[in-house]
């Protein structure tokens, strides 16, 4: 049931905060190897999930792509009455936008989505599938970036100390000067 904005009301909304995951189509190509990428609305993001799907397809490897619910997807105004709708609407962007690049990747894959500390969910998807490296973008620079490094926040600072796999960093493609 949809309200007359056409968005799904309260009753119909899926939560976000349930795990989600949705499989690819199935190929007959046998899975040599698992991948595990991180995937966010960031530029160096989907060029890791580029570089991932190339690596899949060169490997024949099973491609696990996981997003992680965080701050970046909730609204910045919490107090709208349709707060809720717009956080749902972010987190169902970002699975839009993973499966429609997913679309081209001839092999198999399965996209993630839960909440939760993103170095351990995917470091957790990595270890379940015996996978052969994590593939994230670098971060993303900036204040936050050197706030979360500071902390000891940082998804790749905490990859490269505590995964027992390899970690593959991809950068955001440089800008056209012009």
């Amino acid at each position: 049931m949809t309200n007359n904005d056409n968005h799904p009301t309260r009753e119909t909304l899926r939560d976000w905060r349930t795990p989600l995951r949705v499989d690819g189509p199935a190929t007959s190509t046998p899975v040599v190897c698992h991948l595990v990428v991180g995937f966010d609305r960031h530029p160096a993001s989907h060029a890791a999930l580029t570089h991932a799907m190339d690596l899949a397809g060169r490997l024949n490897a099973f491609l696990h792509v996981a997003h992680i619910v965080d701050i970046d997807d909730m609204p910045v105004e919490p107090d709208r009455d349709d707060w809720e709708q717009r956080f749902a609407d972010a987190v169902e962007q970002e699975r839009r936008e993973a499966c429609t690049m997913l679309a081209a990747l001839p092999g198999n894959w399965a996209y993630y989505s839960r909440e939760g500390n993103p170095a351990q969910l995917l470091t957790t998807i990595a270890e379940a599938n015996d996978a052969l490296m994590i593939i994230i973008g670098t971060s993303r620079g900036g204040a936050m970036s050197l706030f979360e490094r500071f902390l000891g926040e940082s998804v790749s600072s905490k990859l490269v100390h505590h995964a027992r796999r390899p970690v593959l960093l991809v950068p955001a493609p440089r800008k056209e000067q012009g």
